[in-house]
């Protein structure tokens, strides 16, 4: 498997699957957002088991079976 490397102190390491998580961008929730809504943008996220940083490796796009058992539920 494919080593990524910690952005910040460069360590190299196996991504594995206990040690996922999915992150998100903080966004401003107001009545503007709920009016046209507006998602804030997730990743898929491992920390560096050197340093403790976050590392995010790239955006995770929404399934469209997600979206809609959200609006059902």
């Amino acid at each position: 498997m494919k080593k990524l490397k910690c952005k910040i102190c460069e360590y190299e390491f196996v991504p594995e699957k206990e040690n996922h998580y999915i992150s998100r961008d903080e966004v401003k929730v107001d009545l503007s957002n709920l009016a046209c809504r507006m998602e804030e943008k997730i990743y898929d996220t491992f920390d560096c088991p050197q340093c403790g940083c976050q590392n995010v490796m790239g955006e995770r796009k929404r399934s469209e079976e997600t979206e809609e058992s959200e609006d059902k539920g």
